[in-house]
């Protein structure tokens, strides 16, 4: 038994109180004013026995001239019309019910003020009781967008899309809608950008610039066409809109130090040293091997970064990369501006700190490194040459 039924029966209790029982208990028959009783306050009043004669003839007069007339009723009770008015105000109270706002969607309401403090248990309840209450309400957007969230994240993009298809019958032009739409529609199809899904979220950008999910979506489709500098101007857009030092600013910042990394890397570098020809400027020849005590072949096949960034940097988005498939110890390689990302040029700097990251999962990034090491201080135009051993990375 829900509390509305309770609620509802509760009010339809009071009512028919009001409407029926009370009606019948205050009601009843009477004749008027008593000249009975005027004649008995008259008998407390005088002890006169002519006054009293002349009291009583009156008295018998007055009975003589109503008993003629007719009699004056009380409140009566008519039972038809009291039934038909409870059911009346019974159905009147449906209808507000139902086009002012239900009890259900107040109740639903405040579950999700409090969702942060929810259970697993709790949250997939309340997400039956809105699938449940949007049957019931096909109308109310506000349901709509927030199953297409649940949906993304629980991985149910078609049940997502679904519902933004619906959303977008009633506001086309919803840049959320539209931006969520796209990202809905990419993941279903595979990671892979229809021409829909861009239309949207081309759309969704065109009214706001910031919206994530559009920004999000193309940058991720750019990047798996091999448009990297298309993905690195959307990835930069989401990266301002994070706080600095966040996970998703950090998230942003590694991708585009990757999508950077492929830029620059161009063909892969061999196992010696490949000079670029046509190179200006200064450039550094660096030769990696690992600390003898470890195993170096079990690090065969793994990618290397070799990155150089501005020395003494806080910063540490890279100026010049190379991505070098491991394929034996030692390994040499060239930074030049030919390695520099987009923006930066390598010989503007007077000096740089070189790291050398391995990674078994061929992404950059500290936490994925398992092989490590640096060299800060590193003045360009004094050091053609360096050497550089690797050690585990930390944990």
């Amino acid at each position: 038994m829900s509390e509305l039924f309770l609620l509802v029966l509760g009010l339809s209790g009071i009512a028919a109180v009001f409407l029926l029982v009370l009606p019948a208990v205050w009601s009843r028959e009477v004749d008027g004013d008593s000249v009975d009783d005027w004649l008995a306050i008259r008998q407390k009043e005088t002890d006169d026995e002519a006054l009293m004669a002349d009291a009583q003839l009156r008295v018998w007069d007055d009975k003589e001239i109503d008993t003629a007339g007719p009699a004056v009723m009380g409140a009566s009770v008519s039972w038809p019309y009291q039934i038909v008015l409870l059911l009346a105000l019974t159905a009147a109270t449906w209808v507000l019910y139902d086009r002012l706002g239900a009890y259900e969607d107040v109740q639903i309401t405040r579950a999700i003020v409090d969702l942060e403090a929810a259970s697993p248990e709790e949250v997939n309840e309340l997400v039956q009781r809105i699938e449940s209450r949007s049957k019931d309400r096909p109308d109310n957007l506000d349901y709509r967008s927030l199953l297409g969230e649940y949906y993304i994240s629980t991985g149910r993009a078609e049940d997502a899309l679904d519902n933004y298809e619906a959303i977008l019958a009633e506001a086309p032009e919803s840049p959320d809608v539209l931006g969520r739409a796209a990202q809905a529609e990419f993941i279903i199809n595979e990671q892979t950008l229809t021409p829909r899904a861009r239309l949207r979220a081309e759309r969704a950008l065109a009214s706001d610039p910031t919206q994530q999910s559009a920004l999000a979506t193309l940058s991720m489709g750019a990047f798996g066409a091999g448009n990297f500098v298309e993905a690195i101007g959307y990835m930069r857009v989401l990266r301002d809109l994070e706080v600095p030092g966040s996970q998703g600013y950090e998230l942003m910042r590694t991708a585009i130090a990757e999508a950077e990394s492929r830029i620059a890397s161009g063909p892969e570098v061999g196992g010696e040293s490949e000079m670029v020809a046509g190179v200006s400027g200064p450039s550094l020849e660096i030769e990696v091997d690992v600390e003898g005590t470890l195993a170096a072949s079990d690090y065969i096949g793994n990618t290397v970064f070799v990155i150089a960034r501005p020395a003494g940097s806080s910063q540490r988005m890279p100026t010049a990369v190379v991505r070098h498939q491991l394929s034996g110890w030692p390994f040499t390689v060239m930074l030049s501006d030919e390695n520099s990302m987009a923006g930066q040029v390598l010989s503007d700097l007077e000096e740089v700190d070189i790291e050398v990251q391995v990674s078994k999962n061929g992404q950059p990034g500290l936490s994925n490194a398992v092989l490590r090491g640096e060299i800060r201080g590193v003045a360009l135009a004094d050091s053609p040459r360096l050497y550089l051993s690797l050690n585990p990375a930390p944990r």
